[in-house]
């Protein structure tokens, strides 16, 4: 199968960093760029499968994070809504979206308050299994009624596996 190289991150003044360490690239723009208070919103995504190259417009200033393999891509939209989250093929196009898993909650918050507030927030470091202790593989980070939670998910499938309260 296809994998995704070269992510890159582009701003509204036209610069561009790669996806990789981008954090630690962030950084460095700030101290080259001491009278500038922010890099600027990213405005498109670029990348390269199999030699061809691939734009994204982020006219919704998603953020876009690629699979550990390489295959495809999560995005979450901005704004407050539970079916924030989207999976994406490695040419950019919708695969599903993702609604946030209230069920999975386990009774910390009510599976059946539909209308209250649920939105996905950002890829996870993957948490402990609070059942079997085990560390997930990958996962996302959502807000569930004022509560913090992590949710295990197959992106292949795009199915929540199990999910844990985080406390900060």
């Amino acid at each position: 199968m296809s994998k995704i190289k070269n992510l890159m991150r582009h701003n509204n003044r036209g610069d561009s960093w790669p996806d990789k360490n981008f954090l630690e690239h962030l950084h460095e723009w700030d101290k080259t760029h001491p009278n500038e208070s922010i890099y600027g919103p990213i405005v498109k995504y670029t990348w390269e499968v199999d030699g061809v190259m691939y734009e994204r417009r982020n006219v919704g200033h998603d953020q876009l994070c690629v699979f550990p393999d390489e295959q495809g891509f999560i995005a979450f939209e901005e704004g407050w809504k539970p079916d924030n989250c989207l999976l994406l093929d490695a040419y950019g196009q919708e695969r599903m979206r993702l609604t946030v898993p209230r069920h999975l909650t386990g009774g910390l918050v009510d599976p059946s308050y539909e209308t209250g507030e649920a939105a996905f927030v950002n890829v996870s470091e993957p948490y402990k299994n609070p059942l079997t202790g085990v560390v997930g593989k990958f996962g996302v980070t959502a807000y569930v009624e004022g509560g913090k939670f992590y949710f295990e998910l197959d992106y292949h499938t795009g199915e929540f596996l199990w999910c844990r309260q985080i406390r900060d």
